[in-house]
């Protein structure tokens, strides 16, 4: 006999020492670790208009929500399930999906499902004759 069952599909853990109980009475919903990992201001670094940055959202989380007046950027989500939203539009998110968002557009993420919610992003300054 044959048994399969995904992680994303199970109901998570209630239990008072879980992070959902321990954070569910927080003032806000952001519940996010981001490390920039290429980064121009940082002494050393060669590159001159990216950025690289690794974002966990945590469960129940969201990041803070932002937009770019002078840069686009792509997310490639590594891990988890959630949902996008860029502008007016709202995508739902999964494990190797691919998102574009163009300069000056509000975008955020929520954290969905069972697992944390990893995405690696790059940003690239643009210069004004290019908008």
């Amino acid at each position: 006999m044959k048994y399969v069952v995904n992680v994303q599909s199970m109901s998570p853990d209630l239990d008072p020492r879980s992070l959902r109980d321990r954070v569910k009475n927080r003032d806000k919903e952001v519940l996010r670790d981001t490390y920039y990992l290429i980064n121009p201001d940082d002494e050393g670094c060669k590159s001159r208009r990216l950025t690289l940055g690794h974002t966990t959202i945590y469960p129940t989380g969201t990041t803070t929500g932002h937009k770019h007046d002078d840069m686009e950027e792509v997310y490639y989500v590594v891990m988890g399930k959630g949902i996008m939203v860029v502008g007016e539009d709202e995508y739902e998110i999964e494990q190797g999906d691919a998102l574009y968002v163009p300069p000056g557009v509000f975008h955020t993420t929520k954290q969905r499902g069972t697992l944390p919610l990893i995405v690696v992003w790059v940003t690239c300054k643009i210069e004004p004759s290019d908008l």
